[in-house]
């Protein structure tokens, strides 16, 4: 309960006054006093003491304590009142303060009654009787203690529950963001894959195919390199967009059979796509690939994409390659070499997102990733090993 609700003074005055109203009750239906006008007082100042509960519980028992006392030495045996009052501050005593404050104020309650009721009829404590009264007072008067402690605990324990569940949701939360993070990598990864191969190849074959159509001998040759390299990218751009739909496909309905997910057919069309570009292409692709887990080659597909879209853009048209998939003791291993022309090829934009991603993704599955020129041209390397992390 919030301390606005504790402290809201409407409640307080509404608790006073009706305290203040069951009081005249019980002086107007009471025995009669030989001293109305202090029964009138003694009374109201004790009910009127409820209104200070919730705020100031101590004092407000503090107040009836001394009233039972002082009530019951000016007009004795007239009003229970405050003795009333006082057990209901006291479980709220019990319920808002600590536990040394709680038997302070139990101990002094407890005394306050033991003085009333010693100083009307002190023979009713005398012997075996009388202890079994004074037990019987004590009881009476930790009740409420009891309650108020029974409903702090509760409370304690709504408080625990509720820190509990707003950590669990923060735990949540950040996990879900991670997830997201980590699926949004995910994707970006695919998205660079799939797509930039995709556009370095549509790059190279228009280049590839505006030189021929300018350079070739007659107007039938040109027109045939036209012809050809229009093709050639009609058909990447058409399997750029299956790759897409896929991927759109996969984001809408993560539950979907995953659409991209043939290594040995990507790598198939990365080649033939990169050979339709302009590459000289000796590939190589061990059997025993196929009996890999599917990270392991869904991950060795995405390496030769990658190394063969490097091979586009910096080595150009005419440039060979010499590529590998093969399994090797506990490792499968990918390479892919290239030589490089010593013409100038087409000024390609780097995506700044390919070696770093590609080595990442290998590093993920503990293996390691290498790249880097050779003596004619550039050679990438890459170990996974068959034993995929858990």
């Amino acid at each position: 309960m919030s301390a606005f609700q504790w402290r809201r003074p409407g409640l307080d005055m509404l608790i006073a006054a009706a305290a203040a109203a069951a009081g005249a009750a019980s002086i107007v239906l009471g025995p009669p006093s030989d001293l109305p006008w202090a029964t009138w007082v003694l009374v109201e100042a004790s009910a009127l003491t409820l209104g200070l509960a919730r705020t100031l519980p101590v004092v407000a028992l503090a107040v009836n304590v001394v009233l039972i006392v002082v009530t019951d030495v000016v007009v004795p045996g007239t009003s229970h009142v405050a003795p009333l009052v006082a057990a209901l501050t006291l479980g709220v005593v019990a319920y808002r303060c600590g536990t040394v404050t709680t038997v302070v104020s139990w101990a002094t309650t407890f005394a306050a009654v033991l003085v009333s009721v010693g100083r009307d009829a002190g023979a009713l404590l005398a012997g075996a009787d009388g202890a079994l009264r004074i037990l019987s007072a004590a009881m009476a008067i930790a009740a409420p203690v009891a309650f108020g402690r029974y409903l702090a605990a509760l409370r304690q324990a709504a408080a625990v529950a509720e820190a509990r569940a707003r950590e669990a949701e923060e735990r949540r939360l950040v996990e879900t963001r991670a997830a997201r993070m980590t699926e949004r990598a995910h994707l970006a990864g695919d998205l660079h894959d799939l797509v930039a191969h995709h556009v370095s190849a549509i790059a190279l074959t228009a280049g590839s195919a505006q030189y021929a159509a300018t350079h070739a001998p007659d107007q039938e040759e040109r027109l045939d390199a036209a012809l050809a390299g229009i093709t050639s990218i009609h058909e990447s751009a058409r399997q750029a967009l299956v790759d897409l739909r896929g991927l759109l496909q996969i984001l809408r309905d993560p539950s979907a059979p995953d659409l991209l997910m043939d290594p040995e057919q990507m790598i198939t069309d990365a080649v033939e796509r990169s050979r339709t570009a302009g590459l000289d292409i000796d590939l190589t692709h061990d059997e025993r690939v196929t009996r890999a887990p599917l990270a392991l080659r869904i991950t060795a597909a995405r390496v030769m994409q990658e190394a063969l879209t490097n091979a586009l853009k910096h080595a150009g048209p005419g440039s060979s390659v010499a590529a590998s998939v093969a399994v090797s003791d506990d490792r499968l291993l990918i390479d892919v070499t290239n030589t490089v022309r010593p013409e100038p090829t087409p000024d390609l934009p780097p995506s700044g997102h390919g070696l770093t991603g590609m080595r990442e993704r290998v590093e993920v599955l503990g293996g390691t990733l290498a790249a880097g020129p050779t003596g004619n041209g550039w050679q990438l390397s890459a170990a996974l090993p068959l034993a995929v992390r858990p």
